[in-house]
């Protein structure tokens, strides 16, 4: 009899503790996450030409944390705390023995648009680029369409929903 009441127990709290069991909680690695804003280069001259020369940015405030082009793209997060984030993009010239490093100054201004996705992956943010003509701005001025190397500049979509195509084009 005791053998039975023990047998009993044992499966009651089995069972009990397959019922308390939650799904886990891990976010697929195809769920929608926060974009970054992902900007392509390519030559002023030959328009279909991309250009691969290292271009280094860095968002202004964090001078120390530097993110470099890969082949003709780079990919730069967008602060979540303030709705403008001004990146610093560099590109470095040897002539003979001589060294320089131009920079110009782009600042994007957005609206940032939240979601709740799920309890495992939490919230989401896009943006979407102001269209009053304050965004972006090259080097401060928003009449301005050329800077210290770059010399032309497109935005190809103001929604940043995803970072599969490029958000904006620079021509050097």
């Amino acid at each position: 009899m005791k053998r039975i009441l023990y047998a009993s127990i044992a499966i009651l709290i089995g069972s009990l503790s397959f019922v308390a069991c939650e799904k886990d909680d891990i976010c697929a690695e195809t769920e929608a996450t926060t974009p970054s804003f992902l900007i392509e280069f390519f030559n002023y001259e030959d328009q279909d030409i991309p250009r691969t020369e290292r271009i280094e940015a860095y968002a202004l405030g964090f001078e120390e944390q530097k993110i470099a082009s890969s082949g003709n793209k780079l990919v730069l997060p967008l602060r979540l705390d303030q709705p403008e984030t001004s990146w610093v993009l560099s590109r470095t010239i040897r002539e003979q023995e001589e060294t320089y490093v131009l920079s110009d100054t782009l600042t994007y201004k957005y609206k940032i648009n939240t979601s709740y996705l799920n309890k495992a992956c939490g919230y989401v943010s896009t943006f979407s680029l102001n269209q009053d003509g304050t965004s972006p701005l090259l080097n401060g001025d928003k009449e301005r369409t050329e800077g210290n190397w770059i010399q032309l500049y497109i935005t190809e979509t103001n929604e940043i929903l995803n970072q599969d195509e490029a958000h904006f084009t620079i021509y050097y």
